[in-house]
């Protein structure tokens, strides 16, 4: 897919268009996006984020003190 001819395709047609609901569903939806800070990353920070969830997951955790004492920090 060209992303930048879609975006042109859909343009062309918004202006083409004299459906005053459409317009307002277009801008309607434009301003509520609600953007997920996950969809920001790039593809190995949310691999990072998904091998994290996948541990907690299944339980391989630790408390904060245990991971100071690994790590010398006692």
């Amino acid at each position: 897919m060209n992303i930048q001819a879609e975006k042109l395709n859909v343009l062309q047609q918004i202006i083409n268009s004299d459906d005053v609901s459409l317009i307002k569903d277009i801008k309607s939806l434009i301003s509520n996006r609600d953007i997920d800070w996950f969809d920001g990353l790039s593809k190995s920070q949310q691999n990072d984020v998904s091998e994290g969830i996948r541990q907690l997951d299944n339980g391989n955790v630790f408390t904060h003190e245990q991971a100071k004492s690994k790590f010398g920090y006692n």
